[in-house]
């Protein structure tokens, strides 16, 4: 390595109209002002949700203790075992509604208290994650993101819809702004360009417009001067890590062209009509449902698993660079009735999650639950392989995956499927079975993870204390 350069970790490349944020590298190291601040790499937050529960049988763990054969949900973690921990006891009572169970779950499942029964969204206060962006966001460029795929429909029973498709709240009435376009989150990141709202019922372009904006350059174009004189200093290793780095922006600048190139709305192939279902709550009946459009937006990909792969290497990079230090992503929204042919399960997610304990129902569940299982360990094998000093990605973040309902077909919020993944920055010792006491609240884990971001406070939601075991 070059010994006089010593780079900052909040060097950036700059181009017209582009900023792009560096990965670690070892001119980073500890004679670096940004080392000789923090003394280590920071550690990062997300949290994974998945709707509709899980089905609980093929979930399930044996005995507690270190992970070995996982069960048919967990198999995707293999490679990444020893870097997980799985839960068993968790509860979420706050995810719990009087007259309905899907609005609650979704919206209380950050918030740890109750949602406010009322057409008007109203939770208990600030999500986890936006408690703690408010404490560490000012470090780093955006304070934190909320990112999902599907837009979401109205409520029921009275609820309001918001609650379903948003679990992070900046406070009691404002929900984190949701991005849903891998295109806008791409510019936000390294173009500097303000999110903007999605028009779901806007026109369609125009051809002249699309093709305007299909030729948009590329970042690492308007960078490239930059980058040159960047990699004529850098020793061998930080060159190849640059290199790497660059090669999977442009890889995903490409994938977002090409579902500029293949944008398109999904009608009834993508969202199934739901079978009317007497849930655990009564009624909850598709009937009820308006039909759902996966809306046309340029850098959306029509295929649901490049869609998510595409956000999930985006967070990644937030990561990477540390652009953001908090993170919240949707697989779905909650009670979503989106369907998956693409891996023969082509039924309403939401009626198949009302299995009724038929085996063709926890079949094709098993396959939804497994299939986002496997998006999300590609995500936590690919931050594996990124190396920040002595450790990897992986070893500096904890990602949180869950759902607020354990079994859809009861609607129950305690058993919840739920395990984290990373280390901490060194304070969490994976590849175990960890099993607490039957209706452990869920907001032990977050006053875990509070703490770990710097915030030590007593309580948080309906928390008893800290839950402990997670260091080993």
């Amino acid at each position: 390595m070059t010994r006089s350069l010593k780079l900052s970790r909040r060097t950036l490349l700059r181009g017209t109209g582009a900023a792009v944020a560096l990965p670690w590298l070892d001119a980073m190291s500890s004679r670096s002002a940004w080392a000789a601040e923090t003394g280590k790499p920071p550690v990062r937050l997300a949290f994974f949700y998945v709707p509709n529960g899980v089905n609980m049988n093929d979930w399930r763990l044996g005995e507690p203790g270190e992970l070995s054969e996982l069960s048919p949900i967990l198999k995707p973690l293999d490679p990444v075992k020893d870097k997980v921990n799985v839960l068993t006891g968790m509860a979420a009572d706050h995810c719990n509604g009087k007259s309905a169970s899907h609005e609650p779950a979704g919206g209380g499942y950050l918030v740890g208290r109750k949602c406010k029964h009322s057409e008007e969204p109203e939770v208990g206060g600030a999500s986890v994650d936006q408690v703690i962006a408010r404490q560490i966001g000012y470090q780093t460029p955006i304070d934190s993101l909320a990112l999902g795929i599907d837009p979401g429909h109205r409520g029921d029973h009275g609820y309001s819809g918001t609650y379903m498709s948003h679990i992070s709240w900046r406070d009691k009435q404002t929900p984190a702004a949701l991005e849903l376009n891998p295109k806008q989150l791409y510019d936000q990141l390294f173009r500097g360009k303000t999110p903007t709202a999605p028009d779901w019922n806007a026109p369609k372009p125009t051809e002249a417009a699309q093709k305007d904006d299909s030729v948009e350059a590329s970042v690492l174009d308007l960078v490239r001067d930059e980058t040159k004189s960047l990699q004529r200093q850098l020793g061998f290793n930080d060159r190849r890590k640059l290199e790497a780095y660059l090669d999977g922006l442009r890889s995903i600048e490409r994938r977002i062209a090409s579902a500029d190139r293949d944008a398109h709305s999904h009608h009834q192939d993508s969202f199934a009509d739901d079978a009317h279902v007497q849930g655990a709550h009564g009624s909850d009946s598709a009937a009820e449902i308006p039909t759902l459009i996966i809306p046309e937006g340029k850098g959306i990909p029509s295929v649901y698993a490049d869609h998510v792969n595409l956000m999930l290497d985006i967070m990644t990079l937030a990561f990477q660079t540390d652009t953001t230090r908090i993170a919240s992503f949707m697989f779905s929204y909650e009670k979503s009735g989106r369907s998956y042919p693409e891996i023969d399960a082509k039924g309403s997610h939401h009626s198949t999650s009302h299995h009724q304990s038929k085996e063709e129902n926890l079949v094709q569940l098993t396959r939804i639950n497994r299939h986002h299982m496997e998006l999300f360990s590609r995500m936590i094998q690919r931050m594996a392989e990124i190396q920040e000093g002595d450790a990897t990605l992986l070893d500096n973040v904890m990602l949180c995956y869950g759902s607020g309902i354990s079994d859809g077909n009861k609607h129950n919020n305690d058993d919840l499927p739920l395990l984290i993944a990373g280390g901490g920055g060194g304070t969490i010792k994976g590849g175990r079975h960890l099993v607490y006491k039957d209706k452990t609240p869920l907001c032990n884990l977050y006053l875990e993870f509070l703490s770990r971001m710097g915030d030590h406070r007593e309580s948080f939601g309906d928390s008893s204390g800290l839950l402990g075991n997670l260091q080993g």
